[in-house]
């Protein structure tokens, strides 16, 4: 039992802290000064959804996909220049890896740029900021009928956890989409991963 805990308690900190993550991008990339950084905090409040129903309908609203056996969409964040979802297990004896999807409605948005910035806010709020992630893999895959590099890292943090992240970037239904996958190495299921990736259309 006390294993089912840790492991759901788990899965509910790397929920919150994607969305702490995307709130600190939307503040680095958005807020310019002082009366944005009130409006875009306001609407960080506002837009933040913990409803599977209303998640769901987010996350189609970027892209259509099956879900993974076990997971469900946990949250959504609707902010004025992108949308961000999170899927992340059902249940606490699922320790699998969480899956995040954003879409992004600025012009001239530069995936790569978006990426490496998404990137470190999770380190920061992980916790694993001293992590020094490297690539270990890039390769093409086809999504939406788009080929696209789709890139992994890993890196050991000060305790020893290693952790790992996918990121890619695609044509979603209403401008660019970006795919983060993460997780504990020791936990990574690669055939999962490749098998939702395959889903999107």
């Amino acid at each position: 039992m006390t294993n089912v805990d840790e492991q759901g308690n788990k899965n509910t900190k790397w929920i919150w802290i994607g969305l702490g993550a995307a709130a600190l991008f939307c503040l680095c990339a958005v807020a310019v000064a002082v009366f944005m950084f009130y409006k875009v905090g306001q609407r960080v409040k506002e837009g933040i959804n913990v409803d599977p129903v209303s998640a769901s309908k987010a996350a189609h609203e970027i892209v259509d996909y099956d879900l993974p056996p076990g997971y469900q969409e946990q949250a959504a964040m609707d902010l004025m220049v992108y949308k961000f979802v999170i899927i992340a297990p059902q249940t606490a004896n699922n320790a699998g890896p969480m899956i995040m999807l954003a879409q992004f409605n600025a012009v001239g948005t530069d995936p790569e740029q978006m990426a490496e910035q998404l990137r470190k806010s999770f380190e920061q709020q992980s916790g694993n900021r001293g992590t020094n992630m490297k690539v270990v893999e890039v390769k093409k895959m086809t999504i939406r009928g788009s080929e696209v590099s789709v890139a992994t890292y890993e890196g050991t943090s000060e305790n020893g956890n290693t952790l790992r992240q996918l990121i890619t970037s695609f044509p979603g239904k209403a401008g660019t989409a970006m795919l983060i996958i993460m997780g504990d190495a020791q936990r990574w299921d690669q055939n999962l991963i490749d098998d939702f990736i395959e889903s999107i259309h």
